[in-house]
């Protein structure tokens, strides 16, 4: 883990080539953040849930799984690498249906409680990362690596 800033600059570096070597797409919710971040790289957005369980929380999620479909079946990935949400759940099991590996890593403000989306996605994934030690005993099956930064 680096200790410095020349460190992360160094992994910000590394992660952009892996990026320039390799196929890749960001499937993200469609906020104007977003947009803004993910200019110039190619990404399709979905629909937000926003964080109430409400009517429009649940109206997106079926939304979401229905975009998954066309932006799975065009792109045909080899891998889902995702740190969760609820709008990870449809591309993480239709991803699977196709063949996917599913990576799943564990926000790093879980500290001590389970996420609802990394529950439901813990069961398929091929691997699972939490960045906290004590997050190995919510999800047992899973690989402790410490902060991804």
């Amino acid at each position: 883990m680096p200790t410095s800033a020349g460190g992360h600059l160094t992994e910000i570096l590394q992660l952009q080539e892996l990026l320039d070597a390799s196929e890749h797409l960001f499937v993200t919710e469609d906020l104007p953040l977003y947009r803004q971040l993910m200019q110039g790289r190619p990404c399709r957005f979905i629909r937000p849930n926003g964080r109430n369980r409400d009517w429009v929380f649940w109206c997106n999620f079926v939304v979401n799984w229905l975009l998954a479909v066309p932006i799975l079946l065009r792109f045909r990935p080899h891998a889902i690498v995702t740190t969760g949400s609820h709008t990870a759940i449809p591309f993480c099991y239709l991803g699977k249906l196709l063949g996917c590996k599913i990576i799943f890593i564990l926000s790093f403000c879980r500290i001590s409680s389970k996420a609802a989306a990394a529950s439901a996605v813990y069961p398929i994934a091929d691997l699972f990362f939490v960045q906290w030690e004590q997050m190995r005993s919510g999800y047992p099956k899973s690989t402790y690596v410490g902060p991804l930064f």
